[in-house]
């Protein structure tokens, strides 16, 4: 039996003006797109012959150009085209893609795809869990998995839940069902599942995973940076059998999420730029600070210096990671205290930067948008953290590689696109009531 596999992603923040063009994305083809997926290998195992189609991979951005999303499309079909013989398809989507217009760019991909495929053929989903899932998405697969841990560790996890979803389905011969359920939540994004109400939520997830009817099951909490009615936290689930009984579990879930959205809360401190230096000096070095609302990996444009003005002048030893400036690189060149590589969303060689001191504070400047999610991005600009009392990244909570080097960590309430307080964004075409969740 043949399984296609493939990924297209890109997290979308409709209030950036950076859209994601063809050039933004990590693309690859053939084997070194089959390698790039951790469930090749499973179906692989399994006895399955594994067919690539795209692996295309963004920084998180704007929305993607229609045009851009055309041309990957295209190929995604063209490939497909190829094995008209295909038995099913695993694809790793993102779940907050918008396209021009916007779009769910997740249910593009699927409604296109199946322009090609067809309608009969099943198809296994594994999405981010900010993912905004639509019910046109729904609709056009037969399961839907993705990541239950924010901070995201379980990538892995994810895909084998996905392919074990779809190998279920193809060894069953049988279709599934669909059990959909919304919950508005505006404010969501710095919620970790490590607290509640995700940690009794969660557990309510791994019990349906028991339930020898259901296919897939998972929780999303949505990424609130997107202005469209599909913006929001989900429970989805599907089953083989025993509808209603999987239906009511599943309802149950959201139920409990409903009743406990405003029990969300950040799990570090999150505090206003004002109040962000005195809070470090009392706190373990090195400090890790986060600019959440220029947070790139949340699409914004990572532009902002209001940081760098904060902390200068305070004394504290800080590292500003980073200014996407181009220009500056060039004008600064003489002035630089270090050089290096920026790395890109993937791990991989995206762009240069120089290091310039402006009193207390050394600055990273950028040809690319980039955010130092792990070592290897400190890394490759020869930095060490140990060196600072104070180390401002372009995130909101801090991914897990950046959290290894933190010996504390700050929430800083920054403005910008990628703010927290949801009130300033101009909000419009959301569907119904939202609850906003006031930050600490």
């Amino acid at each position: 039996m043949k399984i296609l596999v493939g990924a297209f992603q890109c997290e979308s923040n409709t209030f950036s003006a950076a859209k994601a063009e063809r050039g933004d994305f990590y693309y690859l083809k053939g084997e070194e797109a089959k390698r790039r997926l951790f469930a090749s290998r499973l179906f692989e195992e399994a006895g399955f012959e594994v067919v690539p189609l795209v692996y295309a991979v963004s920084l998180p951005s704007g929305c993607v150009t229609k045009a851009c999303f055309d041309e990957i499309i295209s190929d995604f079909r063209a490939e497909a085209a190829k094995h008209p013989d295909a038995d099913g398809i695993c694809l790793y989507l993102h779940g907050a893609m918008v396209v021009e217009g916007g779009f769910s760019g997740e249910e593009l991909t699927v409604r296109e795809l199946r322009k090609t495929v067809g309608g009969a053929i099943p198809i296994s989903l594994d999405l981010d869990f900010h993912a905004n899932v639509s019910e046109g998405l729904v609709a056009h697969v037969q399961a839907i998995s993705g990541y239950r841990t924010a901070p995201h560790t379980d990538y892995d996890e994810s895909e084998t839940r996905a392919a074990n979803a779809l190998m279920k389905i193809l060894s069953a011969k049988s279709n599934t069902c669909p059990h959909f359920f919304r919950i508005k939540v505006q404010f969501a994004d710095a919620a970790q599942t490590s607290v509640e109400p995700y940690v009794s939520i969660l557990k309510m997830v791994r019990e349906l995973d028991r339930d020898p009817h259901v296919v897939s099951a998972n929780v999303f909490n949505g990424q609130p940076w997107v202005d469209a009615p599909f913006m929001g936290a989900s429970v989805v689930a599907y089953s083989m059998a025993n509808h209603e009984a999987v239906h009511a579990k599943a309802k149950a879930i959201a139920d409990h999420f409903e009743a406990h959205k405003t029990d969300l809360a950040f799990g570090v401190p999150a505090l206003a730029p004002e109040k962000t230096p005195d809070a470090a000096r009392t706190m373990a070095k090195p400090v890790f600070v986060s600019d959440s609302g220029d947070n790139t990996t949340a699409g914004a444009a990572g532009t902002s210096d209001c940081l760098v003005k904060v902390f200068k002048g305070t004394g504290l030893r800080t590292l500003f990671t980073s200014l996407y400036d181009p220009a500056a690189v060039e004008k600064f060149a003489d002035r630089a205290v270090g050089r290096g590589k920026i790395l890109g969303f993937v791990g991989e060689e995206a762009g240069e930067g120089i290091v310039v001191r402006d009193g207390n504070v050394d600055i990273v400047y950028s040809t690319v948008r980039t955010s130092f999610t792990m070592k290897e991005h400190f890394a490759a600009m020869c930095l060490d953290v140990k060196a600072y009392d104070v180390v401002i990244v372009k995130q909101g909570y801090l991914w897990p590689g950046a959290a290894e080097l933190a010996a504390s960590q700050i929430f800083c309430m920054t403005p910008g696109m990628a703010t927290n307080d949801f009130s300033t964004l101009p909000f419009r075409r959301l569907d119904g009531e939202y609850h906003y969740v006031k930050p600490c």
